[in-house]
C-alpha cells in the first residue's frame, strides 16, 4: 500500500509548486481558448469619439453664436447710446432756444412799450390848430368841394400808389 502521507505530500508539492511541470510524462491541460466576442471597447471608443466631436461642433457653434450675439448687443448698445446722447443734445438744444426766445421775447416787450411811450409823447406834442394855420394863411389851401372829391375802394388797406394820372369825372 501507498503510503498517504507520501501522495500527500506529492500533491502539496505539486499545488504549491509552480504550474509548470517538467517531463515527457506531463499531462496537457485543453484549455478553450477565450470567445472571441465583438470588441466592445472599439465601438465604445468610437461611441465616445464620435460624442466628443459633436460636443466640440456644439461648443464652437455655441461659441459663434455667443459671439455673434456679442456682437450684435454692442451694436444696440451703441445704437441706444448714440439715440440716448441725441436725445439729451436735443434737450439742451431746445432748452437753450427756449431760452433764447424768452430773452427775445422780453426784448421784444421792453421795445413795444419804448415804442408806445415814443408814439404817445409824438401825438401829445403834433398841434393841430397850427398846423391848420399854416397850411390855410401861408400856403392858400382850401379844403375841396364835393365834387372834386374821387372816392377810391382798394382791395388793400394802408395806403394807395397812384401810376397814373387819375381821369376826370363825367
Amino acid at each position: 500500500m501507498v503510503n498517504k502521507s507520501n501522495v500527500r505530500n506529492v500533491r502539496n508539492a505539486r499545488t504549491t509548486a509552480s504550474s509548470y511541470e517538467y517531463g515527457s510524462a506531463v499531462r496537457q491541460l485543453n484549455t478553450a481558448e477565450p470567445l472571441k466576442r465583438p470588441d466592445r471597447r472599439k465601438e465604445i471608443d468610437e461611441q465616445e469619439r464620435a460624442e466628443r466631436r459633436r460636443r466640440a461642433r456644439q461648443i464652437k457653434r455655441n461659441s459663434r453664436v455667443n459671439f455673434l450675439y456679442t456682437i450684435m448687443l454692442i451694436g444696440v448698445a451703441t445704437c441706444a447710446f448714440f439715440v440716448c446722447y441725441q436725445y439729451l443734445n436735443l434737450q439742451s438744444n431746445v432748452k437753450t432756444n427756449s431760452d433764447k426766445v424768452i430773452e427775445l421775447q422780453n426784448n421784444l416787450n421792453s421795445l413795444r412799450e419804448d415804442n408806445d411811450v415814443y408814439e404817445s409823447s409824438i401825438k401829445t406834442s403834433i398841434n393841430y390848430d397850427e398846423i391848420y394855420n399854416t397850411a390855410v394863411e401861408e400856403l392858400g389851401m382850401v379844403y375841396p368841394d364835393r365834387g372834386q372829391v374821387i372816392n377810391y375802394d382798394s382791395n388793400e388797406s394802408e395806403y394807395v400808389r397812384q401810376y397814373k394820372d387819375i381821369p376826370a369825372a363825367n
